[in-house]
């Protein structure tokens, strides 16, 4: 299944090995956003199964079409709640804080030519709605730590 498949629907894969594929796509997209904008606390994504994870939501990846004029509505509403996000980041979990720096740099970064129309948005997903349509795979997210010279610096 292509990433050109999916539209604005969350995407439900049933193998780890195409979830690990989009994560990899995603967090190589990911290493074009510089240490100094992540605060020097990069986020990368992990395709993990479900069972392994306690938290009762995870990271799901959903595809926007941006080529249609829906698609360019629902990218300035996610626009919007980036915004509002970074404002109110105090009312939120980190599981949110997460999916907010995550899609705050994908958009930055990357263009819809890049994803070929689309754009991947990351999105909070109750792990129990996917564990009852099948789905055994998520992600979830890693912190890693930035040192040197500009970390000491700030």
């Amino acid at each position: 299944m292509s990433i050109s498949q999916h539209s604005t629907e969350t995407a439900v894969f049933p193998h780890l090995s195409e979830m690990t594929a989009w994560g990899e796509a995603i967090n190589q997209a990911l290493q074009r956003f510089c240490d100094k904008d992540w605060n020097y606390s990069r986020i990368s994504l992990i395709a993990c199964e479900l069972s392994e994870l306690d938290s009762p939501y995870i990271l799901a990846v959903e595809w926007l079409d941006v080529r249609g004029k829906h698609g360019q509505e629902e990218y300035r509403t996610l626009v919007g709640e980036i915004t509002w996000g970074e404002r109110h980041s105090d009312e939120l979990g980190m599981l949110e804080i997460a999916s907010l720096r995550l899609n705050r740099a994908l958009i930055e970064i990357t263009t819809a030519d890049y994803w070929h129309g689309i754009r991947p948005i990351m999105r909070l997903q109750k792990q129990s709605d996917l564990l009852a349509k099948g789905q055994t795979h998520g992600f979830w997210y890693r912190v890693d730590e930035v040192q040197g010279e500009e970390f000491d610096a700030r």
